[in-house]
């Protein structure tokens, strides 16, 4: 109440100093009587011209919020390129540690770029966009020192270093006082001016930047799952590719097997450049569930002069009880391992993700297809009986099962190659 009492003292003041250079007070007129008396009315009591001459309060609370996440998810995209384009990472992750590093770039990211450009500019993309603006209380640009400081002050006040709840908490205590008309914490020392003209269309604009941003992000996800081995590759670089994408898809169990649930711990194989499947040192397998699974059938590789030029694989079944896991995870990682791998394909045209779904839809429900992406051709074919299509009885996935008292069969036949 003190600091608010004396807050408003110096902004009577500094209206009334103001006043003085307007009216070009002279020595020899000066009556300093006026102004002793305007300095001892109540704030209530100063003139309406000296009220008037003070820049309100902007208020706006979600405009300022947009304004914030329009430069927010630029920032996120930033980083997000450097983890999918520099590191084939995918971006969509969940794990603790990669929501903690990300937190924590954000804030770098924040502290890194938002100063330059308020002292550059004093403006951000997400302000220039709804008319905002940052200045010095003399008007003039913040130097980098004073805009790292009122963007350190955001970050611990305004946004909680982006912690989960803390952060939220933040963000709502900063709505709610910017609600009421109080100078937040960060502008004690500025001014943030809005420019309301045209203010529709600033907020569909700002709506369609926002838009934008989510579509290229998504791009950005997807460029994670190109392989590191493109344009002519041998055998060995294939299996790179398709051990990269296992890991990028999150496809942590054998495909052999359904997709186990609790208590069951079971790991992904990696194949090689022979079209083996091999177990990786100090990971959990699952070896005995009391359901018969076959192994997973051996990839078949065609090179021409050092370039491999097909891919195949078939497995057959005939009179065995034994339940089969439904094949489109593995058909899906083959055909993007060679497919996204060649120089005419585009990104753009055909996202990893789709194409991968295309795949897996048919190789989950055992049936045929052929399609043809990027000068290569994918195909499938089934034949089965005495199957029918259903979850896994320890899994969370489908799994061919055999029907009691049916004479069982099952053959597969899949092959990738360049036209």
């Amino acid at each position: 109440r003190t600091l608010k009492k004396e807050q408003k003292d110096l902004e009577q003041s500094k209206a009334i100093c103001e006043q003085l250079c307007r009216d070009q007070a002279a020595y020899e007129s000066f009556d300093a009587e006026h102004y002793f008396n305007l300095l001892e009315k109540a704030p209530s009591e100063i003139p309406a011209e000296l009220e008037a001459d003070s820049l309100p309060k902007v208020r706006a609370p979600w405009k300022r919020y947009f304004a914030r996440l329009i430069d927010e998810t630029i920032y996120l995209i930033f980083w997000n390129l450097i983890l999918a384009l520099g590191f084939h990472m995918n971006i969509r992750q969940t794990g603790l540690a990669f929501v903690v590093i990300g937190t924590i770039m954000q804030s770098v990211l924040l502290l890194l770029v938002e100063p330059v450009m308020l002292s550059r500019f004093g403006t951000t993309p997400g302000k220039f966009l709804f008319g905002f603006r940052v200045s010095a209380e003399s008007g003039a640009r913040l130097t980098w020192r004073e805009a790292y400081d009122r963007t350190g002050i955001v970050l611990k006040r305004g946004v909680g270093f982006y912690i989960p709840v803390y952060g939220f908490i933040r963000e709502y205590s900063s709505y709610r006082d910017c609600k009421k008309g109080e100078i937040l914490e960060w502008e004690e020392d500025n001014i943030l001016t809005l420019d309301e003209r045209h203010m529709r269309w600033k907020v569909i604009a700002a709506v369609l930047v926002l838009s934008v941003l989510d579509v290229l992000n998504y791009f950005v996800w997807q460029a994670g799952a190109l392989p590191q081995n493109r344009g002519n590759i041998t055998a060995a670089q294939y299996a790179e590719n398709f051990n990269h994408l296992q890991e990028f898809y999150q496809i942590d169990h054998q495909m052999n097997h359904p997709e186990f649930l609790p208590p069951y711990n079971d790991s992904m194989k990696r194949l090689n450049q022979y079209g083996d499947w091999e177990k990786m040192d100090g990971k959990w397998y699952v070896v005995d569930t009391g359901v018969d699974y076959p192994d997973l059938p051996r990839i078949q590789f065609t090179e021409k002069d050092g370039v491999l030029t097909e891919i195949s694989l078939s497995s057959e079944y005939k009179d065995e009880k034994m339940e089969i896991p439904v094949y489109g995870d593995l058909m899906a990682l083959a055909s993007l391992s060679y497919i996204c791998a060649q120089d005419d394909y585009h990104l753009l045209l055909s996202p990893p993700s789709r194409l991968y779904n295309r795949v897996k839809e048919y190789g989950d429900q055992c049936s045929d297809f052929m399609i043809n992406e990027a000068g290569v051709k994918v195909q499938a074919s089934f034949d089965y009986s005495g199957y029918e299509i259903r979850q896994a009885q320890y899994g969370s996935s489908d799994v061919l099962v055999p029907v009691y008292g049916e004479d069982v069969y099952f053959h597969v036949d899949f092959r990738i190659w360049q036209e």
